[in-house]
């Protein structure tokens, strides 16, 4: 297959094409009750983040609900404003039962402070859950009762997250950040305390908070590593939505064409990471990116975010100016005709991706093991076989990606602590 920057006129209209034979997956309405949040809207003073974490942590349940109540925005200011080393020193300077009582009575702060620790996080999450599925409830009462038509259009989201959230409740999704307010969301497999390696698994285009709630979810990649992992080298891992993702549209300046969708996520993955380092100080990462999501880690090293391995899987690699970070290992696999050979490796602007995945300087080649039939018959035909193609290296099923779970999977334990990677 010819490659994009040697015809990037004809290469940009077969992606458009390409991303116009799939639906779109929209994400939760976000007049879900669930997200909610009212501590993110700043309108009064508070404190400095010194003064408040010191505050809160010598306050009992009450006090801690009391302070929440009369500064609405302390919450948001925390969130942005505190450095994952400042929150994880303030919560291992609390005792056991001190931070049981936030974990109830502020579950918000805690289940989205990075450098928190992840067990409490994800408790902290399941409290929030707790809250917000009460509201799902209340709105599919009014719902079923008439009272809101507005709702109408939104009863298979409500449905959809009433049935996560339940799961959350129940303990079976480790939820380690839910944020659908800002199109960001993260799921924890595995268990943290005996973890050896650390994997991120970064959906691309078309990801959204929904994509985790569907029978086939975007965690079933990190969900099958996290089942799978060497015994030797468990790991624990994550799959990170860190903001809203292109989505498909006939429309090039608003689909995945647009690097600026994807760059921008970069600096909030960024900070997940920074967060991740500080919780878990010593683990080596893996960081796997499909599609546009190869454009987010790109991105988040700009912003100083620090990978042993980085994984493009079906990628569209990186923007103009682009260059590796020494003491990263950068593999690639890519399908021979993978849709995203349309038009990685061509930029205009803020259009495409000037550095094709398999251009990184001293990037490995990964053979993702697909039996493939050369592309023939109609365009539409030849696009649904690369959208195929390009879809399986984002799957957990070891019938369809073996090759490629296997190879990370092998990559993951050769990173175990000790090993030397």
């Amino acid at each position: 297959m010819m490659r994009a920057n040697a015809h990037p006129t004809a290469a940009l209209a077969a992606a458009v094409m390409a991303f116009a034979l799939v639906a779109p997956v929209a994400p939760v309405s976000e007049a879900s009750a669930a997200t909610t949040v009212p501590d993110h809207h700043v309108h009064t003073a508070v404190p400095s983040v010194p003064a408040a974490l010191a505050e809160l942590a010598s306050l009992d349940r009450a006090g801690i609900a009391d302070l929440l109540e009369r500064t609405p925005g302390l919450i948001a200011t925390l969130l942005t404003r505190t450095s994952a080393g400042e929150a994880a020193a303030w919560w291992t300077g609390m005792d056991v039962a001190h931070r049981a009582d936030l974990i109830r009575t502020a579950p918000l702060l805690v289940g989205s402070l990075d450098g928190i620790d992840a067990v409490d996080r994800v408790r902290a999450n399941r409290y929030a859950a707790r809250t917000r599925l009460a509201r799902v409830d209340e709105r599919l009462q009014r719902l079923t009762r008439g009272d809101d038509e507005d709702d109408a259009a939104q009863l298979g989201d409500l449905l959809l997250e009433r049935r996560y959230l339940t799961r959350v409740v129940a303990g079976d999704v480790h939820l380690y950040l839910y944020a659908p307010e800002r199109g960001a969301m993260i799921e924890m497999a595995g268990d943290p305390s005996t973890a050896a390696g650390i994997l991120l698994v970064v959906p691309g285009t078309n990801a959204s908070v929904r994509s985790f709630m569907v029978d086939d979810p975007v965690t079933s990649f990190a969900d099958w590593q996290a089942a799978n992992a060497d015994p030797s080298s468990p790991i624990v891992a994550f799959t990170v939505l860190a903001a809203p993702m292109p989505q498909i549209s006939l429309d090039v300046v608003a689909g995945p064409q647009n690097n600026t969708i994807a760059t921008a996520a970069g600096a909030d993955y960024a900070r997940i990471v920074k967060g991740i380092d500080v919780a878990f100080p010593g683990l080596p990462t893996l960081s796997y990116e499909h599609s546009a999501g190869s454009q987010v880690g790109s991105a988040a090293e700009v912003h100083g975010a620090r990978f042993d391995v980085r994984f493009l899987a079906g990628g569209v690699g990186a923007t103009d100016g682009y260059q590796p970070v020494a003491g990263t290992a950068y593999y690639a696999a890519q399908a021979a005709e993978d849709v995203n050979r349309y038009y990685a490796g061509f930029q205009v602007g803020d259009i495409g991706y000037g550095v094709g995945p398999e251009e990184i300087p001293g990037v490995v080649i990964v053979d993702p093991g697909y039996t493939e039939e050369q592309a023939t018959g109609s365009v539409g035909a030849m696009l649904m076989q690369g959208l195929d193609l390009h879809n399986r290296l984002f799957s957990g099923d070891g019938r369809t990606n073996g090759t490629v779970l296997k190879d990370v999977r092998l990559l993951l334990a050769s990173l175990a602590r000790g090993s030397g990677g």
